[in-house]
């Protein structure tokens, strides 16, 4: 019986190891690391990574030598993203979970929300891991100015791509209506 216990707890372990929630590919946040580690083959295992040690926040991953040489890349804080890096499938970035902090305009429930609100167009990113609009929406404050403006649009949209949409301006609402949208600005 302690063998049949162990030998589950080790194989939730395992997936836990190998699931990572908050991975974006072909997104680069640059700043400064605390640790480069070369050993690390690929962004899963880096987002893991970062997953198990308290001081890290976010992190990056180059599968390939580009802008720096490949490895996982821990960072203590959360750099905005890089809209023009052209790094492909080649890097992966992502955010510790727990540093989205809900707060201010994001707190649920009783945030600054649009909901049922497309604001198109203005978008620098698509973030397809961000599956809440209040973590869109936390998102977009850790950004800086950069952000101006989210619509998180739900997975199963008809016609739409899920996730979260960050934006450089205050893009204007759309007169669709748009049910699985919910949009917000600073």
């Amino acid at each position: 019986m302690i063998y049949i216990v162990l030998l589950i707890s080790l194989f939730i372990q395992i997936v836990s190891l190998q699931t990572c929630s908050n991975l974006e590919r072909g997104i680069d946040r640059p700043g400064q690391w605390y640790v480069h580690l070369l050993s690390t083959t690929s962004a899963g295992a880096c987002c893991a990574l970062c997953d198990s040690e308290t001081q890290c926040k976010s992190w990056t991953f180059f599968s390939a030598p580009s802008i720096l040489a490949a490895g996982c890349y821990l960072k203590a804080f959360v750099p905005p993203i890089n809209g023009s890096s052209n790094c492909g499938q080649t890097c992966a970035s992502g955010v510790k979970d727990s540093t989205l902090v809900l707060q201010g305009p994001c707190a649920f429930p009783g945030g600054a929300y649009e909901l049922a609100v497309d604001r198109p167009g203005a978008t620098y990113v698509h973030l397809t891991s961000i599956r809440t609009h209040p973590k869109c929406c936390a998102m977009c404050q850790m950004e800086g100015n950069k952000c101006q403006s989210w619509t998180f649009v739900r997975d199963g949209a008809p016609n739409r791509a899920g996730g979260c949409f960050l934006k450089t301006q205050v893009a204007p609402i759309s007169n669709t209506p748009c049910v699985p949208c919910t949009s917000g600005k600073k």
